[in-house]
């Protein structure tokens, strides 16, 4: 489910559809709540959407803060 293979499809693995959440980096902070309203049409149901949230917080592409439910993306030098 997270990358490619025989049996997953390229359009149905997390490291394809990572690439609709980091599409919106125009806005610096964004809620969590606004940004699956956004990009909800990309993902079957929300445990996709929080997989690829993992995924690229540990890829450190992001950064979440938990009391103000806000994302950060992080800007590469």
């Amino acid at each position: 489910m997270i990358y490619p293979n025989k049996n997953i499809r390229v359009e149905d693995s997390i490291i394809y559809k990572m690439i609709s959440i980091l599409e919106i980096r125009t806005e610096i902070d964004m809620n969590i709540h606004e940004l699956y309203a956004k990009t909800k049409n990309k993902f079957a149901n929300t445990d996709e959407f929080i997989l690829s949230l993992d995924v690229l917080y540990v890829l450190d592409m992001i950064e979440i803060d938990f009391t103000t439910e806000k994302i950060r993306y992080v800007k590469r030098n």
